[in-house]
């Protein structure tokens, strides 16, 4: 089964209490039917399958993502710091832990199964600058800002690594401001608009009740009771990520578990007393799985494109958008290994003046202006919905695949 990713995440729960942070650490370097009588307008342009080529219209107001739940707590004392507990067939990873009444820093800690990018956001003036990334593996706590905090409100966003499989989870909330693809730097007025290389997230709001060190704990659903048993919640999952393991992640070390952790050590030559070097080794093994798998967007134009992508597996259709590319950029839209012949996709360059392109085809899939995943993409009309013509990808059988949207020569073609 494929699993897109999407281009807005799953929602889940951020859990703030007190502990210890202001200047910035560095981040880590991270079928057939016939033509709709409507055409469809997804932020750029209207459309008729076939690639025709039609008059730009005005555009409306780029769709905001949908906003993650953020359930917040009053800050209150963390537990004393103590030496994590050697796990069989894991080691001690000794990772970094909050002190109690801490009088700096900004930490964040990870109590999920996931490896973690954390960006934080602050008021700069009249304007929001965000900075990240940091990477928090699971069971671990990270100081991403040193020193006495001096400001009474921050902005926080997490994210999943696109190392593991499936989609990629995110933890936000309401509060949109700008990030970048790699370790980076932003300023934002707190819109939806992002300048070339980077996107909009929303940011959780933290207010530190004039704190000068605070923790945001970052949990997932179910949870797990501590950040030790976090630990072995992630290795679970990046070796279910790898294929190794196919028990319960559930933190419980058993023997399934020790049998798949002591195969890795020996394929990957791992001491055992180094519990950090293997995470990091099966995470960058996870990674590079990752990397030459899915389907890929990349959009070869001068113009910023809007595209969809359309999956049709078991007589099922649904069908996912928008991907806003700028010139030169790439996204990944599935994740995982292709396991369908053939895929979809639709796209419309986004041009104030002049003639517009748009990518599409033949195979009608629903769609409407705003971002949406629809599961049931078959009877667009009944459900005030849009039909619009993607083109067909054959991936060959390919477990992986990149698809370029490239500006035509001339009109004609």
């Amino acid at each position: 089964m494929l699993v897109p990713l999407r281009p807005f995440a799953l929602s889940m729960a951020i859990v703030l209490a007190l502990v210890s942070a202001a200047a910035h650490a560095q981040p880590a370097p991270s079928e057939e039917a016939p033509p709709p009588t409507t055409t469809p307008r997804p932020v750029v342009m209207p459309m008729t399958p076939g690639t025709e080529l039609r008059q730009q219209t005005p555009k409306p107001t780029t769709p905001r993502p949908p906003r993650s739940r953020v359930v917040s707590a009053p800050g209150s004392a963390p537990a004393d710091t103590v030496a994590s507990k050697p796990i069989p067939g894991v080691g001690n990873l000794q990772p970094e832990r909050p002190a109690r009444n801490a009088k700096a820093d900004y930490s964040f800690c990870n109590r999920t199964s996931y490896a973690l990018s954390i960006a934080v956001g602050i008021r700069n003036g009249g304007l929001l600058s965000t900075r990240g990334w940091w990477i928090v593996p699971a069971g671990e706590c990270r100081v991403v800002i040193k020193g006495e905090l001096k400001q009474p409100t921050f902005y926080t966003f997490a994210r999943s690594s696109f190392a593991h499989s499936g989609s990629i989870r995110t933890w936000g909330g309401s509060q949109t401001l700008c990030t970048g693809k790699g370790t980076f730097q932003a300023t934002s007025d707190g819109s939806d608009q992002c300048g070339p290389g980077y996107e909009a997230q929303g940011f959780a709001r933290v207010d530190t009740e004039g704190k000068t060190a605070w923790t945001t704990t970052l949990t997932e659903t179910p949870g797990f009771k501590s950040l030790d048993q976090a630990r072995v919640a992630g290795l679970q999952r990046l070796l279910a990520d790898l294929g190794r393991f196919e028990g319960t992640i559930d933190g419980v070390p058993g023997p399934k578990f020790a049998e798949a952790l002591g195969q890795v050590r020996t394929a990957l030559a791992v001491a055992m007393s180094d519990a950090a070097g293997l995470y990091n080794k099966l995470l960058a093994e996870a990674a590079k799985n990752q990397a030459s798998a899915g389907l890929t967007f990349c959009n070869r134009t001068q113009d910023i494109i809007f595209s969809a992508l359309g999956i049709e597996s078991q007589g099922k259709k649904r069908s996912m958008g928008w991907w806003r590319l700028q010139p030169g950029q790439c996204e990944k839209v599935i994740k995982d290994r292709l396991t369908e012949r053939y895929v979809y996709a639709f796209a419309a360059a986004d041009r104030a003046e002049g003639v517009a392109e748009s990518w599409g085809g033949t195979k009608q899939f629903c769609t409407r202006d705003a971002t949406f995943d629809i599961e049931d993409s078959s009877d667009c009309q009944g459900r005030s919905l849009k039909s619009t013509g993607f083109l067909e990808i054959d991936t060959g059988d390919r477990p992986g695949l990149t698809f370029e949207f490239a500006a035509r020569k001339d009109a004609s073609q």
